[in-house]
């Protein structure tokens, strides 16, 4: 550690905050606003799709109030997702709860309805066996010139790495302490995994798959995108200073 501070203008609530580490504002996960506690992804995605709806980046608080900018959140933070839809008509839905959305199972009537989808860290969370038709949905549910911007943990090279590549009827349970997946694929076996991956901490959201690079970009144009692109931002003013060139956010315009 340097023990080199910045200090930096949280685009999300407009706080300015003295003499950070920069090892935490660097921090994909870190907590580094005092205000209102976001992360450099957090940062990072309001960051982009401001610039993406209207030309350049500038504070969530300096959004135009304008309920004709459809957009969907997928269990969003609050940190951004309550002044969001303060602004835009923008809603934030969640998998078990209303306002419910299964990215893999959409509706027809909300297709072709959004200009932005925003995703952070979901995706890894799919089973296998509707990862496809998620990132399908995702194009679908954007109308010509809408945006998807989201992000997953990823590695720059080689293939996506599915952790129970067999996936179909599964269940969690606890044993002995732990927590184990069992597993009857589609061809009858059992399967049992007891090295489980869990984000937001223990029984939260289990960890499917670490994607990679080539293969997201891969699927986001079988999706129906017509572009995408890893943002590697560097914006100091808003503490946005990504030291890795992997995990980081990704637009795909539709």
């Amino acid at each position: 550690m340097t023990g080199e501070r910045v200090d930096f203008l949280c685009n999300l609530c407009g706080r300015r905050n003295h003499g950070v580490p920069l090892e935490q504002v660097e921090n994909r996960e870190h907590q580094s606003c005092a205000g209102c506690h976001s992360s450099l992804r957090m940062r990072s995605l309001m960051y982009i799709l401001g610039a993406e709806l209207f030309g350049s980046p500038r504070v969530l608080p300096a959004f135009p109030v304008d309920r004709n900018i459809l957009g969907l959140g997928m269990s969003d933070w609050e940190g951004y997702a309550k002044p969001l839809a303060e602004k835009l008509g923008y809603v934030n839905t969640f998998y078990h709860a209303e306002p419910r959305l299964d990215i893999a199972d959409v509706p027809e009537e909300m297709l072709g309805k959004y200009d932005f989808l925003i995703s952070s860290d979901v995706f890894e969370h799919i089973p296998p066996l509707e990862l496809d038709a998620a990132f399908r949905n995702s194009r679908r549910l954007l109308r010509d010139g809408g945006v998807f911007v989201f992000t997953v943990p990823f590695l720059k090279t080689g293939d996506t790495q599915e952790h129970f590549p067999r996936l179909n009827d599964f269940r969690i349970e606890e044993e002995g302490g732990r927590r184990v997946l069992r597993n009857r694929t589609v061809d009858g076996e059992d399967e049992v995994f007891d090295d489980l991956v869990f984000h937001g901490g223990e029984g939260m959201t289990l960890e499917m798959r670490m994607f990679s690079e080539p293969d997201l970009l891969r699927r986001l144009a079988g999706a129906g995108f017509r572009s995408a692109e890893v943002r590697i931002d560097r914006a100091p003013r808003f503490g946005i200073l990504w030291p890795i060139d992997y995990a980081v956010p990704i637009v795909a315009r539709a």
